[in-house]
């Protein structure tokens, strides 16, 4: 797993712009929502590579921010924004609330079942709505674990591990 230090975490999605005078909307994803206040600093993902922004201005909308940074202040400055991720290093994130995880944290942990032995490692954490779910590739196959009290019982990240509860079908071949 890489470091810390070299990990970047998407914290939103910019979508359209908003008008005419550079706005743009922004889609925030479970990272804390005043990541876009004003004088924030962010990295826009662009098929050019990371691009430093800081937001000049924003005004919440439900699940989203219309925003406008720094610098680009027409709809032709931020139009090619549309679509990319906004990240921002994984240091520079406040510590998880007790028994949460950010998903970078996650991928790539060790997987066992409750008999002990590993089935593989966490590939993605997919969002279902109802509660995230661990899709686990181990041995040539793909385990899809929901992460509920019924199904987990450790996740331990300094030792790199998440152990499974003894679930009837939750692993079966």
């Amino acid at each position: 797993m890489a470091a810390v230090a070299d990990t970047w975490v998407r914290v939103g999605r910019i979508g359209k712009p908003f008008g005419l005078k550079g706005e743009i909307v922004v889609h925030y994803y479970a990272d804390a929502p005043d990541r876009f206040a004003a004088g924030a600093r962010v990295f826009v993902l662009t098929p050019a590579g990371r691009v430093e922004a800081t937001v000049a201005d924003s005004r919440a909308m439900v699940g989203k921010f219309v925003a406008r940074f720094v610098g680009r202040e027409s709809v032709e400055a931020v139009k090619p924004w549309a679509g990319c991720h906004v990240e921002v290093p994984a240091a520079a994130l406040p510590p998880p609330q007790e028994g949460s995880y950010y998903e970078y944290q996650l991928l790539g942990l060790r997987v066992y079942g409750a008999d002990g032995e590993c089935v593989g490692r966490i590939r993605e954490v997919m969002a279902t709505g109802g509660n995230d779910v661990f899709v686990v590739h181990g041995d040539g196959r793909e385990f899809l674990i929901p992460v509920i009290d019924d199904a987990i019982a450790l996740i331990d990240l300094e030792a790199g591990r998440v152990v499974l509860k003894d679930l009837d079908g939750l692993i079966a071949p």
